[in-house]
């Protein structure tokens, strides 16, 4: 290999401190061409010795390629020699169109495959840069690259991953297991420990949300693939999503192959809403199911579309979903997504992906086939029995009104689908946010009697609800209340002069200050109201006193119901002047520190 291609190459732990991948926000402008049907695995022959043979382990490296790998005024690079066989394919750092071709060395090009440069699957709070979906080669040893009009105006990084032989056979369904008492008996499904999910294990423990739709996917693959290559597919998409993407897992919650088998996706269990990284904005209400392949002109077989129909039955049905109908979902936002965060968006329980997300996918042949899915899935579908035993979890709150920065503690129980502690279950605290997803904002375990208890610094009024055992409940709102301190500039003054009050205010929001006098019988009588001016946390509000006696003021924030106040503020208007120009005493400032926030009225 020539010197100055192993220069370039870059190590699969170097690939893994990339950015992390926020997908780019365009649609698909070019699916994999028709042609790609033939499958580039096929097209290099029977796979290469891959650099992960002899380990268990798929391995993830990489090749940089420059302008000067562009002969002068060419758009099609020179051929690329990578250090080791690889199995699939995928690109970072292009905005333009372009398209990869593979061989073995010496051996026949494929067929061109356009690589969609967005990747329009994204969790739905990704960073990062932008990146394409994978395409599976099958074994080959170099490559080429094909740029648009508009090429690249910087270096692009191809990313390669090497598939175990060991990967790359035929694996019997098994190991994915439906824990929930209710769930009637799920389809053959290949567990993640058959396809060797545990060579690529999950960055974090897996989120949960809820099931109401069904999002319907192609891999953008391609289909010349036979059933003994589905695991070692499966096995290089996974390595793909969590280290170039930077995702915590495989995006997609089940993948299903051309011969109608079924793959477990995304960990934390097949009955359970897991959130995946397959539609954003969507993914904490929905489950997302991903065949093998790219269906713009060409449709899927019909071992593939009645496994999709048999998984997404079963599935909704856990999850008390109908398989038809539609449903309002709130968007998430982010900028793959059609919508903008907090639109109300009308789906069909069984969608396309181009439904909810700016992208192609599910491809115009797939697409095209979504009523027949529908009308499939019928005959999967089922309704729990009449009180058939749940798991279930509760939240309670030790008070609705918590002062900004103060910690709201929630607490419950936790009880699995035969009425025993769910002892060591994992619980996410999830806040809703303004975009109407939910973030987990605290985690922890359920102990031995199934109770559990979290604290949350609360910084912003929203909902929560916990995600455990599969069991989600209902919402509750915490209100924030402003957390306000003042101080005044003076402590006496002439009467017809002015004292200031100044101070802070989080979160940021408009502060108004009560001035109340007091009578000669002692009680305290409104004066006025005098707003302050805020710049960002800090507000500054002028006072006013025409007549000598004793004030009393207080600066608040938040509204009639749920409200903040400082410490009230003494000060003294007496006749005459007391020393200082414009009517303010030279004495100390009196500072008083903040009450954190008053219980609601």
């Amino acid at each position: 290999m020539p010197a100055r291609d192993a220069a370039r190459l870059v190590s699969a732990d170097a690939s893994r401190r990339l950015p992390d991948v926020r997908d780019g926000g365009l649609t698909r402008r070019r699916a994999l061409t028709l042609g790609a049907a033939a499958g580039l695995g096929a097209m290099v022959g029977r796979p290469l010795q891959a650099l992960a043979r002899g380990s268990r382990a798929p391995r993830g490296f990489g090749l940089r390629v420059t302008a000067a790998d562009f002969p002068a005024g060419s758009r099609t690079s020179r051929p690329l020699r990578a250090s080791h066989a690889f199995d699939l394919v995928g690109l970072r750092g292009a905005r333009g169109d372009v398209e990869v071709r593979v061989r073995r060395a010496g051996g026949r090009w494929s067929r061109w495959v356009a690589l969609a440069v967005h990747g329009d699957h994204a969790p739905d709070t990704g960073t990062g840069a932008r990146a394409s979906d994978p395409v599976w080669t099958g074994g080959s040893d170099e490559l080429q690259l094909r740029v648009g009009r508009r090429r690249p105006a910087g270096d692009l990084r191809v990313h390669l991953v090497a598939v175990p032989a060991a990967a790359r056979r035929r694996v019997r369904p098994g190991g994915a297991v439906a824990r929930a008492a209710q769930a009637s008996t799920p389809p053959s499904i290949i567990g993640r420990d058959q396809w060797g999910a545990a060579q690529v294990p999950p960055r974090a423990a897996p989120s949960y949300g809820d099931v109401q739709v069904a999002f319907v996917h192609h891999t953008v693959s391609a289909n010349g693939y036979g059933p003994q290559d589905s695991a070692g597919i499966v096995l290089g998409i996974a390595k793909y999503h969590r280290d170039t993407n930077g995702w915590n897992d495989v995006g997609y919650n089940f993948l299903v192959d051309q011969y109608g088998q079924i793959f477990e996706g995304r960990a934390g269990g097949i009955d359970q809403p897991v959130i995946g990284a397959q539609a954003q904005g969507y993914n904490s209400h929905s489950t997302g199911v991903a065949i093998l392949g790219t269906f713009q002109d060409v449709a899927p077989s019909d071992a593939a579309l009645e496994a999709v129909a048999r998984v997404v039955g079963w599935k909704l049905s856990v999850h008390a979903a109908p398989v038809e109908g539609q449903v309002v979902l709130t968007s998430a936002g982010g900028d793959l997504n059609r919508y903008a965060g907090g639109t109300p968006v009308t789906l069909q329980r069984i969608s396309g992906h181009r439904d909810g997300d700016a992208t192609s996918c599910p491809g115009d042949a797939l697409y095209a086939l979504l009523p027949q899915i529908r009308e499939r899935a019928r005959k999967y579908a089922f309704t729990p029995a009449p009180g058939a035993s749940v798991a279930k979890a509760t939240l309670a709150a030790d008070t609705r009104h918590v002062a900004y920065g103060q910690q709201a503690r929630f607490s419950g129980s936790v009880t699995r689908a035969d009425g025993q502690p769910a002892a060591g279950e994992a619980v996410a605290v999830q806040k809703r946010g303004k975009s109407g997803a939910w973030v987990p904002v605290a985690r922890t375990t359920v102990d031995g009697a199934g109770a559990w208890a979290a604290s949350v610094a609360w910084k912003a009024t929203g909902d929560v609800r916990v995600v455990a055992a599969g069991a989600t409940t209902q919402a509750m709102k915490i209100v924030c209340l402003p957390a306000v301190a003042a101080r005044l500039t003076a402590r006496r003054l002439t009467a017809g002069g002015t004292v200031r009050v100044r101070g802070a205010v989080r979160p940021a929001q408009a502060v108004s200050v009560l001035v109340e006098r007091q009578g000669s019988d002692g009680t305290w009588r409104r004066s006025q109201t005098v707003r302050g001016k805020l710049r960002g946390t800090s507000f500054d509000a002028a006072v006013r006193l025409k007549n000598p006696g004793l004030y009393r003021l207080t600066a608040k924030a938040g509204t009639p119901s749920a409200n903040g106040a400082a410490a009230p503020l003494l000060v003294r208007a007496v006749r005459g002047r007391t020393g200082a120009a414009g009517g303010t005493s030279t004495s100390t400032p009196i500072r008083t520190p903040a009450t954190g926030g008053v219980a609601p009225r």
